[in-house]
């Protein structure tokens, strides 16, 4: 009823639907994650992280959890504790590309470059069409002047997105300031 609720815009009754599901069943995870992007959405990032801290307190092998708590703390800009809970994330949920891509994104920011590099690459193995985990990683080794690494994976975009420009133009300017680095 909850989900019914929040779709037809009636966030306070879906409020008071995903609150009954988790007293009746505190340990059902997709109650507490709908709650949790239903305060996100309505700016109370603060009860949203105390209901996934709630609930990371009653089952801690929920890798969901850590990896809206990490996404949360991301958007809110304390990356260390970010990384933190997306690297446990990326523990629990281990097949999750985006789990990885966000864990790489994170580090990346904390200029943890090598742990960035590992989590991005593993992001990638995982879903190798991905365009956007490809495109971080052309944007990674660009940023880390390994042109070399860039413009494979810029080249490996353009396969991916033929019809995008972008992608050709991010070739072009990979080779320009490889070769103004010589």
């Amino acid at each position: 009823m909850a989900v019914l609720h929040e779709s037809l815009g009636r966030r306070d009754l879906a409020e008071q639907g995903y609150t009954t599901a988790l007293k009746l069943d505190p340990f059902f995870v997709p109650a507490r994650v709908n709650l949790v992007a239903l305060f996100n959405a309505t700016g109370r990032n603060p009860d949203a992280e105390r209901v996934l801290r709630e609930g990371i307190s009653r089952t801690p092998e929920e890798g969901e959890l850590y990896y809206s708590l990490g996404l949360l703390l991301a958007e809110e800009k304390r990356l260390p504790e970010a990384a933190e809970m997306l690297g446990k994330a990326g523990t629990l949920i281990a097949g999750r590309a985006r789990v990885r891509y966000n864990h790489g994104l994170a580090l990346q920011q904390l200029g943890r470059v090598r742990e960035a590099e590992a989590a991005l690459l593993k992001a990638q193995n995982l879903d190798p069409a991905d365009p956007e985990i490809v495109y971080a990683l052309g944007m990674f080794f660009a940023q880390q002047q390994q042109w070399k690494q860039a413009q494979l994976y810029a080249e490996k975009l353009v396969e991916l997105t033929p019809g995008n420009p972008g992608p050709r133009q991010l070739v072009e300017r990979i080779k320009q300031l490889a070769a103004a680095s010589r």
